[in-house]
C-alpha cells in the first residue's frame, strides 16, 4: 500500500512538472515570436494586448475567446509590452502595425490572416461650437473623393508611405479655431516627425480647415480620451483612424463618407528578434 502511494504521488509530480514544461513552452513560443496562427493565439496561456476604446479592441474576445486580454491605452505601450514579454500578441490596424515593423525592422511580425476589419475616418462632437461643422465635413469628404484626392492621398501616406506634408497655408482671417483630438503617435495616420505633427489624418484636417477658414489646434490623446472630450465639447473633431462602430455612434457624429477601410491583424515578436 505505501509503494503505490509512493507511485502515485510520484506519478502526479510528473504529471505537474510535465503540464508546467508544456505551458512554459508555450509562453516562451510566443515570447519569442515562434510561428503562430490565429488559432494558436487562442489558448488560455496567451496574453493579447488591445487599446481601450479602440475599435479593434472587441475583436480580441470575438476571435480569441480562451486568451486573456491585457489593455493599453497607445499603440507604443502595447509594442514595449509585447517586447518585454507582458503579453504575448496584440491586434491593432493593418496600416499601423506595417509602420511600425518599418520602424522596428527585425522585431515584429504579422499575422497574415487578418483578425477582422472595419470602417475609418474622422468625426465630430456632439457638443461642437461650431453647428455648422457637419455638414461642411460631408461636403468636403465627398468632394475630396469625387475628385480623386482622397485615394490620391490614401496612396501616398497609407500605401508608398511618403512622409512629407504638403504646404497648406493657415487663413490670415479665420472664423474660429477648430480643437481637433487626435493621436499623436499613429504612422502614418497621426504622429510626430522632426517635431512635427504630419501624417494623413493630420493633412486632411488641414485641407478642411483651409478650406472653410478655420485655424486648427490639435490636441493629442488616447482614444478612450478623445471619444470622452469629444462627447463633452473638449474638442470639436477627431482625426486619426477613428474606427465606426455602433457604440460610437451613440458618443458622437461620424460623417456620411469614410475614409478606409481598416483591415486588423494581430502581432507577434519576430521568429529571430533582431537585437
Amino acid at each position: 500500500m505505501k509503494y503505490m502511494t509512493y507511485r502515485r504521488r510520484k506519478l502526479a509530480i510528473c504529471i505537474v512538472l510535465l503540464v508546467a514544461v508544456i505551458l512554459t513552452g508555450c509562453s516562451e513560443a510566443f515570447a519569442t515570436g515562434k510561428p503562430a496562427t490565429l488559432d494558436d493565439l487562442n489558448d488560455p496561456s496567451v496574453t493579447i494586448g488591445g487599446i481601450i476604446g479602440s475599435v479593434h479592441e472587441p475583436f480580441i474576445a470575438q476571435v480569441f475567446p480562451r486568451a486573456r486580454e491585457k489593455q493599453f491605452n497607445t499603440f507604443s505601450e502595447m509594442i514595449t509590452a509585447l517586447e518585454n514579454g507582458e503579453i504575448d500578441a496584440f491586434v491593432h490596424a493593418k496600416d499601423n502595425i506595417v509602420s511600425a515593423m518599418e520602424e522596428n525592422p527585425g522585431r515584429l511580425r504579422m499575422i497574415d490572416e487578418p483578425v477582422g476589419e472595419a470602417m475609418a475616418g474622422m468625426a465630430i462632437s456632439p457638443r461642437t461650437k461650431y453647428p455648422e461643422l457637419k455638414s461642411q465635413l460631408n461636403a468636403f469628404l465627398m468632394e475630396m473623393k469625387e475628385s480623386g484626392e482622397l485615394d490620391k492621398m490614401h496612396q501616398r501616406w497609407m500605401v508608398d508611405m511618403h512622409t512629407e506634408m504638403p504646404d497648406i497655408p493657415v487663413p490670415e482671417d479665420p472664423v474660429g479655431i477648430l480643437i481637433v483630438g487626435t493621436s499623436g503617435e499613429l504612422v502614418p495616420n497621426s504622429y510626430y516627425q522632426d517635431g512635427k505633427l504630419v501624417g494623413h489624418d493630420i493633412e486632411l484636417t488641414l485641407r478642411f480647415a483651409n478650406k472653410y477658414n478655420y485655424t486648427v489646434e490639435f490636441r493629442p490623446e488616447s482614444i478612450d480620451e478623445m471619444l470622452n472630450d469629444a462627447e463633452s465639447g473638449q474638442v470639436d473633431m477627431l482625426s486619426g483612424g477613428i474606427g465606426e462602430t455602433p457604440e460610437r455612434a451613440k458618443r458622437v457624429i461620424f460623417p456620411d463618407t469614410p475614409l478606409y477601410g481598416n483591415t486588423i491583424n494581430a502581432v507577434v515578436l519576430a521568429d529571430d528578434p533582431a537585437e
